[in-house]
């Protein structure tokens, strides 16, 4: 059950699963997803982890504030709600836009986090992501939610994803879009990324799991990332931008034995 948490930095929407007594995975959503987007892999961590999603702000039941927001500010509200919640030190598991928040959230305050998992995710300011971020900011802004969308699903998915999923299509556009003012200042955070130079003060255990055929977090940047933490591995799975849609299974069996491995 969805709960409001009330933090420092505002009144967050948290759903907490799993034993109480089992160690905290923190799971940070992507742009534009909410904290049910982490539905599809939470019952293979729930029996042995306490799993805890939330909505960022300006998406969902959590604040919509005014942009542009920065990553910073992201890493913040997360910082907000473990303190809150009283966590101990916990994993954290970031997908795109979640993975870039890790990394700002481990800078500023390590002692937070014990290990981490980079899904999709970039550090580093890159052009393409740029012009990618502006277009999105640009539709968001006009009010142009049916194209936003279409675009989303374009770059989130592979064409073999689709061609496997007839029904995926018409899913996705009949589901709740995104609140376009919170959309479009996350997306300025994600714009304006740029840890790569700061990223070797991560020293906790770190995954970093890239797609394939990702066309938006492109498998190199990955690499990238790995090359720049001081105690990363790589994983590849056979999939788009949203790695644990695609390949469920996959991306499940190499995050739980990562998480047995680094116990």
């Amino acid at each position: 059950m969805v709960e409001l948490v009330a933090t420092s930095r505002g009144n967050f929407a948290v759903e907490i699963k799993g034993p109480s007594t089992g160690e905290p995975i923190v799971l940070v959503a992507g742009l534009g997803d909410d904290h049910q987007s982490w539905s599809g892999i939470l019952p293979s961590l729930v029996a042995n982890y306490r799993c805890i999603t939330f909505d960022n702000r300006g998406i969902g039941e959590s604040p919509i504030t005014p942009g542009p927001y920065s990553i910073s500010e992201l890493a913040e509200d997360a910082h907000a709600i473990v303190t809150a919640l009283k966590l101990g030190p916990a994993t954290a598991i970031g997908s795109s836009m979640g993975g870039a928040i890790c990394q700002e959230w481990a800078l500023r305050y390590p002692s937070d986090l014990s290990r981490i998992v980079f899904s999709n995710s970039w550090a580093g300011r890159d052009p393409y992501l740029e012009v990618l971020f502006e277009h999105w900011i640009e539709l968001a802004q006009s009010g142009e939610t049916s194209n936003l969308m279409d675009s989303l699903l374009l770059f989130c998915f592979s064409p073999q994803f689709l061609l496997d999923n007839p029904t995926m299509i018409e899913d996705f556009r009949n589901t709740q879009p995104p609140n376009m003012v919170g959309f479009a200042a996350a997306a300025s955070a994600c714009r304006n990324h740029d840890a790569l130079s700061r990223v070797s003060a991560i020293i906790q255990p770190s995954l970093v799991i890239a797609g394939r055929r990702d066309i938006l977090t492109r498998p190199s940047l990955s690499e990238e990332l790995v090359e720049a933490l001081p105690n990363a591995e790589l994983a590849l799975v056979d999939a788009a931008h949203m790695t644990f849609w695609e390949a469920t299974d996959d991306w499940i069996q190499i995050v739980t034995e990562w998480l047995a491995r680094t116990d």
